[in-house]
């Protein structure tokens, strides 16, 4: 693979529940399933993608955090392997090591450093972002060079998405200047008023940067991370597996991967992401 060719994606949104842990872990599966080697990065505390795709938070032994605190760590013993998409887990160490970030020096360019290392290695790397700015949603944006928002289809769902574009400026005029988003997707859609006229809002302000695909509302996206898998694992036919598909085509397609299957042609038979691998 070409190095420069490998995207960094983050999936950012400082607004909570939003789908953003939903969309990382799903678009990762997604993406995996058309053939391409795929990396997902926890960068949230709480750990819910890491949990999402079947690992237990006391089964790890190193994990983002300590990328971020130790040069000398090795990186591929945070690497977790699974069937066509790798894993680098968070756990609540992360918070603690976020709170040192501060007397760091360059902190919040160690996650790029570290991720640029592994570029030759993956078609895409995919960045799951905590909520709230600070030094890991930073490290985020300064690693990447795409971005996807997740915007949720309710009331207040264009709230904050002025303060996330700010940052995204001053970071792109400062350390990262490569950082483009890929698109606004818009997520937990239901056949409602309100969910029609955040859609043409969202068009209205965002136009074709806005992803075709929209993310359905779904149980079956509820119970899947309470059951350490993604919705190919869960229920491969349901609505929600069908988006993210869609959803994968659309990345693709932006970024010039190739078109991808369609959403009605993939029953996966994956295994989860599990062990630690020692290149």
């Amino acid at each position: 693979m070409n190095q420069s060719l490998c995207p960094i994606i983050a999936v950012a949104n400082q607004k909570g529940g939003v789908g953003k842990t939903t969309t990382a872990i799903n678009l990762a599966q997604a993406l995996a399933l058309q053939d391409l080697k795929i990396l997902l990065v926890d960068l949230d505390p709480q750990g819910n993608t890491t949990q999402g795709v079947g690992v237990r938070l006391e089964s790890i032994q190193a994990s983002v955090a300590e990328l971020i605190r130790d040069r000398a760590c090795p990186m591929e013993n945070a690497i977790y392997r699974g069937d066509g998409l790798d894993l680098i887990p968070a756990t609540p160490l992360l918070s603690r090591v976020e709170r040192e970030m501060v007397a760091m020096t360059n902190s919040e360019l160690r996650l790029s450093h570290r991720l640029q290392s592994l570029r030759s290695k993956y078609s895409a790397i995919v960045i799951d972002t905590p909520p709230t700015f600070g030094p890991l949603m930073n490290s985020a944006l300064n690693a990447a060079t795409r971005l996807i928002v997740p915007v949720d289809s309710g009331y207040f769902a264009l709230m904050g998405i002025k303060e996330l574009l700010v940052e995204i400026e001053e970071i792109q005029r400062g350390t990262n200047p490569n950082l483009e988003v890929l698109g606004y997707l818009l997520t937990l859609v239901d056949p409602t008023n309100i969910a029609s006229q955040t859609w043409d809002t969202l068009v209205g302000n965002f136009g074709e940067n806005v992803f075709e695909t929209k993310i359905r509302r779904s149980v079956k996206l509820r119970e899947a991370p309470a059951l350490g898998k993604t919705i190919f694992h869960h229920a491969p036919d349901c609505a929600g597996a069908r988006d993210y598909l869609g959803l994968a085509n659309e990345v693709m397609a932006r970024l010039g991967m190739g078109e991808g299957v369609s959403s009605g042609n993939a029953r996966p038979a994956l295994s989860l992401v599990s062990g630690v691998s020692h290149e």
